[in-house]
């Protein structure tokens, strides 16, 4: 990610990672974010046996790397986002996030706190439900909407300016396709935010093939256009 001061964060592939500004709002609660916390990537050699994959205080569920979310002494506020499209309309959707939270002798239940949406659905878990350095997994089974597209939203916040860790692990989506030959798309971020000075849109001319259709979404990403296509397919460019 581009520097925030001399703080540089990863973003994960296939996620959109957004923090709340120092003085705004929580998501939404009375509670302002104090400073912008450390996210990155942490691999298995950086960790000790006993918190590698299989070890007794594991803080990887899936290969060799965990996410990581901290601040050493401020509120803060994290997001992560990712929108799969493809999916069957109507069919039903089971997503299962494990997040790992360290409370550091946080009085307050509510002093950290971890949710999870899908298609704007979902719920804040606290620290008195997630539990210290306890791996707690958020469920949510849904109906796909009519459009085939999953909107995850995973959030993470501190409410009070004292020390809290967040881990991210092993996260699975059980989700039926569309047809037998269309595979899940994962997008950037089809999320478009209102700018009053974005520039007039500019007319894309494709020509398919017989026999293919055209799925479209928009993207965030300026000056880009993102194809997906079959195999044996190729681009001719103008």
């Amino acid at each position: 990610m581009p520097p925030y001061g001399t703080l540089i964060n990863q973003q994960p592939n296939g996620w959109t990672l957004r923090w709340i500004n120092p003085g705004e709002s929580l998501f939404g609660a009375g509670d302002a974010a104090g400073g912008v916390p450390e996210c990155v990537h942490k691999l298995a050699d950086q960790l000790p046996p006993n918190e590698r994959l299989g070890g007794k205080d594991a803080l990887i569920l899936a290969g060799d790397t965990t996410y990581k979310v901290f601040h050493a002494g401020s509120s803060f506020g994290v997001e992560l986002k990712q929108v799969v499209t493809g999916l069957k309309p109507g069919s039903e959707a089971t997503l299962v996030v494990p997040v790992l939270a360290v409370l550091y002798d946080e009085p307050d239940p509510y002093g950290a706190e971890s949710g999870v949406w899908v298609n704007g659905e979902g719920e804040w878990a606290n620290g008195g439900k997630m539990g210290n350095r306890k791996w707690y997994r958020h469920m949510l089974i849904f109906t796909v909407p009519d459009n085939g597209t999953a909107v995850i939203e995973i959030r993470f916040k501190s409410k009070w300016a004292r020390k809290k860790d967040f881990f991210i692990d092993g996260i699975t989506l059980e989700a039926e396709a569309a047809a037998d030959d269309i595979v899940p798309i994962i997008l950037p971020d089809p999320i478009v935010i209102p700018d009053d000075n974005k520039t007039p849109a500019t007319a894309v001319s494709i020509k398919l093939p017989p026999g293919m259709k055209l799925v479209t979404a928009v993207s965030n990403e300026p000056n880009t256009i993102i194809l997906v296509l079959p195999p044996g397919v190729t681009v001719e460019s103008s």
